[in-house]
């Protein structure tokens, strides 16, 4: 379980990431009139489903389901300017099942409608683009350096909070906590729990998405960042959210995120975008995860540390 060399970075990008989602990108472009899934997607870009929406986003700015929605309103409102189709079969041809939910889509989503289209007014596109950008644009962090670790198998005990507030999750993981903590202490197991960690189970479809779900969990007497202690799963009645989840064990690039949680964003688009192309490496299918080395509880917010664990091949 020691660290690994560092990996040495290459003098221009590589490819593969961009050619992988590319041909999730042609794939779609050619089915947007039929119900695409987004883990079929992430099969045509031969990746991770737990890796492809966070490679998306980071080189297309946006949500996969948002592309999707961008892609399938520019073509409704191509074929709504140019002819007198009826709404019905526009909508139909562009993957909505009648013309009442391509009217309610256009209005969510562009402040539009067909007949608002034919008269040639134009759609707010970048109203789509803000609502399903779950955050701002990282800054390039070219000097990202990580540590590889082998880490093995964990046991964590996870419960689930739910619900995006301007891109923090934030209150996600005090809902999380709020179920957590009080079953754990019930149950005479806060002093076993030596480490704690999340992990995202949804692609946020926005900064405000109240669906999206965080796991937030702990791991019983082993100190993750000290590799201090034995594994262990006690004996515990689950109710509510909380449920086992079992992270394989293997090599993981650690990245470590200095300050407000709420900014953590930005680290993993610049690993994603920034970091990974440099490298000869590929991700393993295994889910990524954020690892917390202090509580937030107790330390400002400026000095709050975070490792972020990207698995690899």
């Amino acid at each position: 379980m020691s660290e690994l060399a560092p990996p040495s970075l290459a003098a221009t990008n590589h490819p593969r990431d961009l050619e992988r989602l590319g041909k999730a990108v042609a794939y779609l472009e050619s089915h947007l009139s039929e119900a695409i899934d987004t883990g079929q997607l992430a099969a045509r870009a031969a990746l991770s489903p737990f890796h492809f929406h966070r490679l998306f986003h980071a080189y297309f700015g946006t949500t996969v389901t948002g592309y999707i929605t961008w892609r399938r309103l520019q073509k409704a409102c191509g074929l709504l300017a140019q002819a007198d189709t009826a709404v019905l079969a526009v909508a139909l041809e562009v993957g909505y099942t009648s013309a009442q939910a391509l009217a309610k889509a256009m209005r969510r989503e562009i402040d539009t409608t067909p007949t608002a289209v034919r008269a040639g007014v134009r759609p707010q596109w970048q109203q789509l683009f803000e609502r399903r950008a779950c955050v701002s644009p990282a800054k390039a962090k070219r000097t990202l350096q990580p540590r590889l670790t082998h880490t093995p198998e964990l046991h964590v005990l996870t419960a689930v909070g739910r619900g995006m507030d301007q891109g923090n999750m934030g209150r996600a993981a005090r809902q999380a906590l709020g179920e957590l903590i009080p079953k754990l202490t019930q149950a005479g197991l806060m002093p076993r729990m030596k480490s704690c960690l999340a992990l995202m189970a949804d692609e946020p479809q926005g900064p405000d998405d109240q669906q999206a779900r965080m796991q937030v969990g702990a791991i019983f007497d082993f100190h993750l960042n000290r590799r201090e202690g034995q594994i262990t799963r006690p004996p515990l009645r689950l109710s509510g959210s909380l449920s086992w989840q079992t992270l394989p064990a293997g090599i993981y690039a650690v990245f470590t995120h200095k300050g407000l949680h709420r900014l953590l964003h930005k680290s993993w688009d610049a690993i994603y975008r920034e970091w990974l192309p440099h490298t000869g490496y590929t991700l393993r299918d295994a889910p990524p995860f954020e690892y917390f080395l202090n509580d937030p509880r107790y330390t400002p917010a400026t000095a709050l540390r975070t490792e972020i664990y990207i698995p690899l091949d």
